[in-house]
């Protein structure tokens, strides 16, 4: 079957982009100096970028086409996203969602 059929014929979920939260831990004094430097990306990817409190420093949220994800996510997303700034970054930890619950969804009562 051709891609192109391939492709409208998958299952939803098949063709759905992942969700990613990428958790960050900034070296001190370097959240904003990371923040930045991810905005000024413009990462088709990334939906939000958040300043958070707790034991992370910023929240970031991204939409990654299902197909190869890991490979697109681990090369291309977390690389491009933090090239200039591993010198300022402690840690990340990443989280993907599934599904997302909506009070609007109709088996929600």
């Amino acid at each position: 079957m051709p891609d192109l059929l391939r492709s409208v014929h998958a299952p939803i979920q098949e063709r759905t982009p992942m969700q990613f939260f990428i958790f960050i831990r900034c070296k001190p004094g370097k959240t904003t100096q990371v923040g930045l430097s991810m905005v000024r990306k413009r990462l088709k990817e990334v939906q939000e970028i958040h300043s958070i409190s707790g034991d992370w420093d910023l929240m970031v949220r991204a939409l990654v086409s299902p197909r190869g994800v890991e490979a697109d996510f681990e090369s291309n997303v977390m690389e491009s996203l933090l090239a200039d700034q591993w010198d300022n970054v402690d840690r990340t930890q990443t989280i993907i969602g599934y599904r997302v619950f909506n009070p609007e969804d109709s088996f929600v009562e």
